[in-house]
């Protein structure tokens, strides 16, 4: 750990009889969108800068000072963090504020929420409000949405060692709601950083997430913000980063905690915390999730596509599964629609069964039942007569197909289908042969060619 500097003190009032103030510490972690490395800290009180020291690779400081009850605060500038793609992203400037009292081993969390707990002291610090009490109505304002105390509590990773188990407990939590900050941003276009900055700014100007700024309506990237925007975007992109997490981990979805999760979500969504202000929530995941399948075709042959869409409640990706006959054939992850591709030549022709099933990670799930007919044998035909009438010659004949014959042509003549047979005038003279093309219900087309002079050339039908 890295020691921080100690800085002497002594009581106020005679210098004659003074004692020097105990000596107290504060320890913590800064977190961005991932533990801040070898960011400078300095902790200042009423009369100044009391201590500085840097944050090891992990995000942890460690320093030692000496100072009367005050409301302090903690600053954490510069340094950098690992994304995912595995680069140092350099962090901004973070801040918290904590109750010290003289001599006490106090520790501090210094993330973006705190960042904005430090903007909401400060809204009401400029309405009159005295330090201690601007930052505990801060602080519990923000420990009433979140569940936990931010500036207390030491926030988890979401992946790794230190998920791992049963308990979702408040540095999980804290860990999740930082994970889902980034998500949120990354959600709408925006850096993580971006996310930090405004939603300081929005509680720095009126004490309230409302999406209102000095300069009037907030927006995160694409996103126009609310109080209602705050609370359900966090709960989705919560259950978004849990649904992404290493299977068994204690933040995954599904996992031991999958049923606490989505309560915990519900409970952001649905906060009355004073941060909103009176805004009402909206409820959060009340419907069921709605999977649509567009229409399967009666008949159909080659390839047949299967497409659709899916909604979640909780705007989560779904996994969509389509099986042929009680077998499974394909599976995709979406968040709305679908398509797959069937090869009708490894069924056998006739009528199939199919099912797409849904399902999310937090279990909730939908299906859909129909049936499909497959015919990738063309139409079979015979002439049966051949006879002159009036303005040409009567030529007709039968058919067998399994989806039916619905159309065709003699020489460009429509052809008349009736079931199991089919008959067309020609205009004499008739030419020889005669070509007919026939179409069947499931797509499949079969030219005929005959040669025709006399009812019995070619054959009649048997």
């Amino acid at each position: 750990m890295l020691a921080g500097l100690a800085l002497n003190g002594c009581r106020l009032g005679n210098p004659e009889s003074a004692t020097p103030l105990p000596q107290g510490s504060i320890t913590g972690y800064v977190i961005s969108a991932g533990p801040v490395a070898g960011a400078s800290v300095s902790v200042s009180g009423p009369g100044g800068v009391l201590a500085t020291t840097r944050t090891d690779d992990s995000g942890y400081f460690a320093l030692s000072l000496q100072s009367l009850d005050a409301t302090l605060g903690v600053v954490a500038s510069g340094g950098s963090y690992g994304n995912s793609a595995g680069s140092n992203v350099a962090s901004g400037v973070l801040q918290a504020a904590l109750a010290y009292q003289q001599g006490s081993a106090d520790a501090v969390a210094v993330t973006p929420i705190t960042n904005a707990v430090v903007a909401d002291q400060g809204y009401y610090e400029g309405q009159g409000v005295s330090a201690q009490a601007a930052f505990e109505r801060a602080d519990a304002a923000f420990a009433g949405w979140l569940g936990f105390d931010p500036v207390t509590t030491e926030p988890l990773p979401v992946s790794g060692g230190s998920a791992n188990g049963s308990a979702l407990t408040p540095g999980l939590r804290y860990g999740l709601v930082l994970a889902a900050l980034v998500e949120w941003a990354h959600a709408n276009g925006s850096r993580a950083q971006t996310a930090d900055t405004v939603m300081a700014g929005d509680v720095g100007y009126d004490g309230l997430l409302n999406g209102t700024g000095p300069g009037g309506a907030l927006t995160l990237g694409s996103l126009v913000l609310s109080a209602n925007a705050y609370r359900q975007g966090l709960a989705t992109a919560l259950l978004q980063v849990a649904a992404a997490a290493p299977a068994g981990s204690a933040a995954a979805l599904p996992g031991p905690n999958a049923a606490a999760l989505i309560a915990y979500a519900q409970a952001l969504a649905e906060s009355t915390s004073p941060l909103f202000g009176s805004s009402p929530p909206q409820p959060f995941g009340g419907d069921a999730m709605a999977l649509n399948v567009a229409p399967l075709p009666a008949w159909t042959h080659a390839t047949a596509t299967i497409s659709g869409s899916v909604a979640d409640p909780y705007g989560l990706p779904v996994t969509v599964t389509i099986s042929i006959d009680q077998q499974q054939s394909q599976a995709t992850t979406t968040t709305s629609g679908f398509a797959f591709a069937i090869d009708t030549n490894t069924l056998s022709d006739g009528v199939h069964e199919v099912s797409v099933s849904a399902r999310d990670a937090a279990g909730d799930q939908a299906s859909y039942q129909g049936s499909l007919g497959v015919d990738n044998t063309p139409p079979q035909a015979c002439v049966s007569s051949f006879a002159p009438v009036v303005g040409g010659a009567l030529v007709a004949g039968q058919w067998q197909d399994l989806s039916g014959v619905v159309a065709g042509t003699a020489d460009g003549v429509a052809l008349t289908i009736s079931p199991g047979t089919w008959e067309v005038v020609v205009p004499t003279p008739v030419p020889s042969p005669l070509e007919v093309v026939m179409t069947d219900a499931a797509g499949n087309q079969q030219g005929f060619s005959w040669a025709l002079s006399t009812a019995n050339n070619p054959a009649p039908c048997p």
